[in-house]
């Protein structure tokens, strides 16, 4: 009861929680909630008869003392919980995603040659919708409560459904609220479903007109009576449902922990850690570039298994974690691999090989964004650990939720939930945009401002000064603000997120979200044969190798005889909008006996039930050249 007394305040974590959609109709699981855990989810993330499950998101209390510093996690336990969320999609009322309107460029520029850019203008969606009829294309059921244990367990209780706001009159899920043993809160988002009331061509990229997802977002609140009669408002969070995760466990280059915690350094520079260590803040960029060779074939051959550059090999990790001067060219060899965040000179060959916010895949292209760059608190502890300014730290080690102090688990909720998104690039995104990486955003950090006043209409245009003045629509967010910005519906821009778009790089990079949307996949079958053990090592070899890995989205936007060449059609878009839940999971299973000669761990696309080619899908390759450019993508 101690500890009870000392409470002064209290917070809910996770500060940002990830929901993701999924459409199995009942089944679910809780995200990751110790970073660099994952659950471990029976059917690979599936139910029984093969749908997607949800990824919920589970909100906790933590009381605090005088001081701020946590002191204990609240539970129904100690007094009586009320839970209160309003989320909504505001996709289709929102403006035209055309590029990130915190670029220097997407705010005008002069030029001699050109006699000066304009600055980048987003009309609306759906703009031959105007006045209050524009409310018709928010889809907004209001809040909804949950207080007690155990509630909706089944889904059954209506109440706690978010199926009251509609689109263009009919109505929409969002999702739903439940509760565990604890009274801790569970959120459900949508099972994802999207459509259209307007007749017309398919889908394009981001911004279709008469299109609406399930997608969604907004403020978390809560407030508990403790037993002694104190009653506290909770400091509040904030809830964004994303698409499914293709491939739980393998990292973006640039998380969204990541991204954020650069803006949290920014509001509170004591948060800058003093020294660098480098398993807690180097090997984590390096292994990543690693950990993608199992979602795209570039990246296998130029820093997966077997290859000079395999961050995940013992004998380098070791090399790279000494901090003598005999490792000094080999840390400043790989250090002056990265992209300089500053932008301020082209760098085609540079680390990751990913495409960058302003990709327009012009060969005349003079954009330094055309390739994305780490953040720039990263590439300074780069800068130090090639230096040799750095601690030989240990590997962090796994620890079980009883095992972590009350605020060591309000911090790894917020970073599980956020290690495993992308930050970055955002053209628009995967779970979010570049909004996120705006510390005007947030009124502390990792904890989205709410918006105190209701907001103004900002015209028929939205550009780069009106997006970042005080104000405006980053100054201050409501239910929706978040998912806004992002593609509508979600399944246009995941099935237009390709790699090497034009051959100038080969046929793998760049990239955009692999980790995320994979690229190429160590098939089922391959899988098989390595795990065969009457195969011979000859067959293991072949299964292994990377130009055997099949693409991801064959038979929507691919071949499966030429994995390289894409279809004509019909309109991947339109099919993957239906198909989406057929597509593979890419899941961690176990190798082959250890023989030196494969990894002990394979990351494997499991439930796949697409048809190679469905809906009768023309296979006539499209050669390289002739792609269509990413701005029609």
């Amino acid at each position: 009861m101690r500890e009870l007394d000392e409470i002064s305040a209290v917070a809910i974590h996770p500060a940002i929680g990830i929901a993701r959609i999924g459409n199995s109709s009942n089944d679910y699981f809780i995200g990751p909630e110790i970073p660099g855990i994952l659950a471990q989810i029976q059917h690979d993330y599936r139910d029984p008869q093969g749908r997607i499950l949800r990824q919920a998101a589970r909100f906790r209390l933590f009381g605090l003392d005088a001081d701020g510093k946590i002191i204990k996690e609240l539970s129904a336990d100690d007094g009586d919980i009320t839970w209160s969320v309003h989320v909504a999609n505001a996709k289709a009322a929102w403006y035209q995603f055309v590029k990130a309107l915190d670029l220097g460029e997407s705010a005008g520029a002069l030029s001699s040659d050109t006699g000066g850019i304009p600055a980048v203008a987003c009309p609306r969606r759906n703009p031959k919708i105007h006045g209050v009829c524009r409310s018709d294309l928010v889809i907004d059921p209001g809040p909804r409560l949950i207080t007690g244990r155990n509630l909706n367990a089944d889904g059954s209780q209506p109440q706690y459904a978010y199926d009251t706001g509609t689109f263009h009159g009919v109505p929409v899920y969002l999702g739903e609220l439940r509760t565990d043993a604890k009274g801790n809160l569970i959120f459900l988002g949508g099972r994802g479903h999207s459509s259209t009331f307007l007749p017309g061509p398919p889908p394009g990229f981001a911004n279709n007109p008469g299109w609406h997802d399930d997608i969604s977002d907004g403020p978390v609140d809560a407030t508990i009576q403790l037993k002694d009669g104190r009653t506290y408002q909770a400091i509040g969070a904030w809830v964004i449902t994303a698409p499914p995760d293709f491939a739980p466990g393998v990292r973006a280059f640039v998380t969204g922990y990541d991204l954020i915690f650069e803006t949290a350094i920014q509001l509170d520079p004591s948060l800058n850690p003093a020294r660098i260590g480098f398993f807690e803040h180097i090997y984590p960029i390096l292994e990543r570039i690693s950990i993608n060779q199992w979602v795209n074939a570039g990246v296998a051959l130029a820093y997966g298994w077997g290859s000079p550059a395999d961050f995940t090999n013992p004998e380098f990790i070791a090399r790279l974690s000494d901090p003598g001067d005999r490792n000094q060219p080999l840390r400043q060899a790989i250090f002056q691999m990265f992209r300089n965040p500053d932008y301020q000179i082209m760098d085609a060959n540079g680390w990751p090989p990913i495409y960058g916010d302003a990709v327009s895949l012009d060969f005349n292209t003079t954009d330094p964004h055309e390739w994305m760059a780490i953040l720039e608190s990263q590439y300074a502890a780069l800068r130090r650990w090639a230096d040799g300014d750095f601690v030989q730290d240990a590997p962090p080690a796994i620890k079980t939720w009883t095992d972590l102090s009350p605020a060591q688990r309000a911090d790894g909720l917020t970073r599980a939930n956020l290690q495993e998104t992308i930050g970055g690039p955002f053209h628009p995104g995967c779970e979010f945009t570049w909004p996120m990486r705006n510390k005007i955003l947030y009124g502390a950090p990792f904890r989205i401002k709410r918006r105190a006043a209701p907001e103004p209409d900002y015209g028929d245009e939205l550009t780069s000064s009106i997006a970042m003045m005080p104000g405006g629509p980053l100054d201050g967010s409501g239910p929706g603000a978040i998912t806004r910005w992002m593609a509508c519906p979600w399944q246009t821009d995941t099935a237009s997120c390709l790699s090497a778009y034009r051959a100038y790089a080969g046929e793998y990079l760049p990239t955009f979200w692999p980790a995320r949307v994979p690229n190429d996949v160590l098939s089922e079958d391959a899988y098989h044969v390595l795990m065969d053990p009457q195969s011979s090592i000859a067959q293991k070899q072949r299964a292994f190798q990377v130009s055997g890995r099949k693409k991801w989205l064959r038979g929507i936007v691919y071949t499966d005889t030429t994995p390289s060449a894409r279809l004509q059609e019909p309109n991947p878009r339109q099919v993957f909008v239906e198909h989406w839940w057929q597509c593979g999971i890419v899941v961690q299973k176990p190798g082959p006996e250890d023989s030196g000669l494969f990894p002990k761990a394979l990351w494997v696309e499991t439930g796949r039930t697409l048809p190679e080619n469905p809906n009768g899908a023309v296979t006539e390759a499209v050669p390289s050249h002739m792609r269509s450019p990413l701005s029609q993508r």
